[in-house]
């Protein structure tokens, strides 16, 4: 029996004896079973798709109220159609259609994270450098575009980045959405350069990239 992270028996098999009892006096039209019939069985495929999608998340923020929702449908099988009246099976279509909403939006919202959970995926790419510069660099940091702080720097404590030198040892990440990342580099001078590595075209055996000075502009060149 499948079960959610909290721990509740939660898929169901579609429970036809709950929808096919036997008529007898005045119990309700066909109509309304066939109703009745046609939403629990949608309700029941779709709470099992919830089920399945959930499994594949490592979010556990939903499970309570997932649970309580699997309690509504379960509750739902107690009931015995041939004893209710039309209006009755109306309220009763009526709590499907809204636990139907409600897994639609869980349905929804466990996408959305499936979807970040994919992105946060990092895959490592070792990088190399190598100073084909006449600057000497005191500080060398490395960090994704859209990082909300800088990684440390890298030349902390050493005599810095010289002409000629090879630094290698350095690793950078692509995620799912191939952020670019920023190499920022200070020189001995304090100017600050900042040149843009597109992770997209990296392999994960890793990267050998060569810093050269444009003096017509000024830059720091990657190649």
């Amino acid at each position: 029996m499948v079960q959610y992270k909290a721990g509740f028996y939660l898929k169901f098999l579609i429970f036809f004896l709950f929808l096919t009892l036997t008529f007898t006096g005045c119990g309700p039209s066909e109509e309304k079973i066939a109703q009745a019939q046609e939403a629990y069985t949608a309700l029941t495929q779709l709470h099992n798709q919830v089920v399945e999608a959930h499994e594949l998340i490592d979010d556990n923020s939903l499970d309570k109220e997932l649970v309580a929702l699997a309690r509504q449908v379960k509750q739902i099988e107690t009931y015995h159609l041939n004893e209710l009246k039309d209006e009755e099976i109306d309220e009763l279509l009526q709590t499907m259609r809204d636990l139907t909403g409600s897994y639609e939006e869980y349905l929804d919202a466990i996408n959305t994270i499936k979807e970040e959970e994919t992105a946060a995926v990092l895959t490592e790419i070792p990088l190399t450098l190598l100073n084909n510069t006449e600057m000497t660099f005191q500080s060398l940091t490395l960090y994704s575009e859209n990082s909300v702080s800088h990684e440390a720097d890298v030349l902390e404590d050493t005599p810095g980045f010289v002409p000629g030198q090879y630094l290698a040892g350095l690793i950078i990440y692509r995620d799912a959405s191939d952020t670019p990342w920023i190499l920022e580099l200070e020189s001995a001078e304090g100017t600050i350069y900042e040149i843009q590595l597109p992770v997209s075209a990296y392999g994960e055996d890793g990267v050998s990239l060569t810093l050269t000075y444009d003096s017509e502009q000024n830059e720091i060149k990657c190649s």
